[in-house]
């Protein structure tokens, strides 16, 4: 079974480009898997209510080794 991986990004909702040429024989079935990223828009206001506070990924990181220390 051949396997083969790339990510995308759509220009044409009908159409995927890839970047190489498979190794495929005209008229071979296969099956095709699509999964769409998109974006949370629940962890990006998460994310900017942390910048507006100014806190710091060393703030994250001694928080989380404060918070192992009370297990």
């Amino acid at each position: 079974m051949y396997v083969y991986k790339e990510t995308l990004t759509i220009n044409d909702p009908k159409t995927l480009v890839l970047s190489q040429e498979l190794p495929l024989a005209k008229g071979q079935q296969v099956e095709v898997l699509i999964t769409a990223y998109e974006e949370d828009t629940e962890l990006e206001s998460l994310r900017n209510i942390i910048d507006k506070r100014g806190i710091t990924e060393s703030d994250v990181e001694d928080a989380i080794a404060w918070a192992r220390t009370q297990a």
